[in-house]
């Protein structure tokens, strides 16, 4: 499974990809506005974790399967490329 690249989730969060194996769906973003070099990783993962764990675990279609064992990565990389943050949402995040 995957979806097409180039879908703004917001206007400063792109979505590069989304692909599917072995239970593990895989979501790469790019920061559009700003650097790596403008962020702290460290708070950016810690909130974005946050947010991905209430949105995944609760959303109506996704949820159940993150519940049932599904694991999401998710990959954030900067406006130059350059990886921000890198995490995965699973079954223990829902808790």
């Amino acid at each position: 499974m995957g979806a097409q690249s180039g879908k703004v989730s917001d206007e400063s969060t792109r979505v590069d990809s989304v692909t599917y194996s072995d239970e593990v769906m895989r979501i790469s973003y790019t920061l559009t506005k700003v650097t790596k070099d403008e962020i702290d990783s460290d708070e950016f993962t810690k909130d974005a974790k946050a947010l991905a764990a209430t949105a995944f675990c609760n959303e109506k279609g996704l949820g159940q399967f993150v519940k049932s064992g599904l694991s999401v990565d998710l990959l954030y990389k900067d406006s130059t490329s350059s990886p921000v943050a890198e995490f995965q949402i699973g079954k223990s995040d829902c808790l």
